[in-house]
């Protein structure tokens, strides 16, 4: 597995900072490269849905499932097929701010990009991340 990380600090309170990361249906808003969510089922820990997923110009398609979450503090989210991978997500109240980091621990599908790519992906993956993360600032701060 390889991994990308970012954080960022957010000028809302936790508790909207992760109502819409939970807001499943929105990922697409600020996760530029997801394309769309579909077949949500479940709140919370045990929740599922599907995803497609565009890096690099490749397609992906997915299924993701909540496995860990502290309300307000920590979501923990595994994703299948496609790109496998561990999306940890942890939130701090900083006054009337929110810090947010994410660590995203994934699997280069080797078949599809090479193993050559692999330093490549994970510097892509981390600009991504950050990109989601400014983009996630924005609509909580507008």
């Amino acid at each position: 597995m390889v991994k990308a990380e970012g954080s960022v600090v957010i000028d809302a309170p936790v508790e909207k900072v992760y109502g819409l990361l939970k807001d499943t249906e929105r990922l697409p808003e600020w996760m530029p490269l997801l394309i769309d969510v579909s077949n949500i089922e479940g709140e919370g820990v045990g929740q599922t849905y599907n995803w497609t997923y565009k890096f690099l110009g490749i397609k992906f398609k997915g299924k993701n499932e909540i496995v860990e979450e502290i309300l307000n503090r920590k979501s923990v989210t595994r994703s299948t097929a496609g790109i496998e991978a561990v999306w940890n997500w942890d939130f701090a109240q900083q006054g009337n701010s929110t810090k947010v980091d994410v660590v995203v621990e994934y699997t280069i599908p080797v078949p599809v990009l090479g193993k050559f790519a692999e330093g490549f992906v994970v510097k892509q993956g981390t600009k991504d991340i950050k990109h989601s993360l400014e983009t996630f600032k924005h609509l909580l701060e507008a």
